[in-house]
């Protein structure tokens, strides 16, 4: 009765484990691309403070120069005061950095500054000009350089925070992804096992019925026999060894030198069972192949430049910021395509060959956007491509079609 509850039991149990981990790494996901949101629209107001800044900078060194203030100029510089108070107030509510220590300090700034401008529009109204005037340039002076630094340093406090935040979830992804895999695994093992088969030999069962008969007493139950005829079957590897994908993420956020991208690749296809992988990197509205793995140079040079707007896989995914799939026919193969999304914008492309089939399998589709954000990290701060495609290019087996797979213009997402 246990073992038949456990039949039961197993798949519901495995089948709940696979759509929790699916679900949990889409909020995941959906977490990371709010915190990126966030900070896209905080360094938007950081620009327009800035702006702000330099424009009373103007009018007080127009103030400075002749001694004198026109109306029209108190006016618009006590505004560019009042929204600057409004923004960076605004500011400090949406930040992702909000309890950094430059969030408290630029709080205390905009108190200053709105203190200012207060007393400014009270000495307006009553004549006093140059007195307003002082009050907003002179006594604010010091006020607003130390918000123009502290400014800065939000800025970068929130690229750190989005970074932390990206790693972070990337590691409970990772966690989740390792756990499920462990109970397949563990579920697999189990499915093959199979009870021994146990016999009883004539003889010796003749043997105990006679003496049995003939004494009275039960016969002794004879040894049991294993029989090792039968071999388990074998058990089916998973799609992708995610055992594998987590030391290839470990080795690539350990990379130093541009010359070791190579190997990494060359482990990726492996990983991902990929007959080509390369990665593209953006410059200006253009992307050009930096790295590759199972593709000669004259097949990706007539391929790049890629534009921005053009209609393939490559540019979908850099214009989204979104992963592409691009389904291969009987003489094609299949391609994923994973952006590289950096802290304010999309640095290039991951664009993996895959066989037809291979590109809906949401673990291929999963670890191929994770090798994407561990690439990110290294590859944030190297230079983009040139201008034109790379003079020399390491050659190996690879698909001859690849690059009509990846510049197939219908794309889907």
């Amino acid at each position: 009765m246990k073992t038949r509850i456990l039949r039961f039991l197993l798949p519901a149990i495995l089948v709940l484990a696979g759509s929790g981990s699916v679900l949990w790494t889409s909020v995941l996901a959906q977490h990371v691309e709010q915190i990126e949101a966030a900070a896209r629209q905080s360094a938007a107001r950081i620009d327009r403070l800035e702006l702000l800044l330099d424009e009373l900078s103007r009018a007080e060194l127009s103030y400075v120069a002749s001694g004198q203030i026109d109306s029209e100029t108190l006016t618009a510089s006590s505004q560019s005061l009042r929204e600057i108070v409004s923004e960076s107030s605004w500011l400090l509510g949406q930040s992702v950095a909000g309890a950094s220590a430059a969030a408290g300090a630029i709080a205390d700034g905009i108190k200053l500054l709105a203190d200012a401008e207060v007393r400014a529009r009270a000495s307006a109204r009553t004549g006093l000009d140059v007195m307003a005037a002082d009050l907003l340039f002179t006594d604010t002076t010091r006020a607003r350089a130390a918000l123009r630094e502290q400014l800065r340093a939000l800025r970068k406090a929130e690229s750190l925070t989005v970074a932390e935040g990206r790693a972070k979830d990337l590691q409970q992804a990772w966690l989740v992804l390792g756990t499920v895999a462990l109970l397949f695994a563990w579920a697999l093992v189990r499915s093959t096992r199979r009870s021994p088969v146990t016999t009883m030999p004539a003889a010796a069962s003749r043997h105990g019925t006679s003496e049995q008969i003939s004494s009275g007493q039960p016969a002794l139950a004879a040894p049991a026999i294993v029989d090792t005829s039968i071999e388990p079957a074998p058990v089916p590897a998973p799609a992708v060894d995610l055992s594998e994908a987590a030391a290839l993420c470990t080795a690539i956020s350990r990379l130093q030198v541009e010359t070791e991208l190579q190997g990494l690749l060359a482990r990726t296809a492996e990983v991902l069972d990929a007959s080509g992988v390369a990665v593209w990197m953006t410059a200006g509205e253009e992307m050009f192949p930096v790295a590759w793995h199972g593709y000669d140079s004259r097949q990706l040079s007539q391929l790049g430049p890629i534009n921005r707007f053009s209609m393939n896989a490559l540019a979908a995914a850099w214009r989204s910021g979104s992963l592409q799939k691009v389904a291969g026919e009987q003489a094609s193969r299949s391609a994923i395509v994973a952006p590289l999304l950096g802290v304010e914008r999309c640095i290039g492309v991951l664009a993996i060959e895959t066989a037809p089939g291979r590109e809906t399998d949401k673990t291929m589709q999963a670890v191929t956007a994770m090798v994407a954000a561990q690439l990110v990290t290294v590859l944030g701060a190297w230079p983009a491509g040139s201008a034109s495609p790379p003079a020399d290019a390491v050659s190996s087996e690879g698909s001859s079609a690849a690059h009509l797979t990846l510049d197939r213009a219908s794309t889907s997402s």
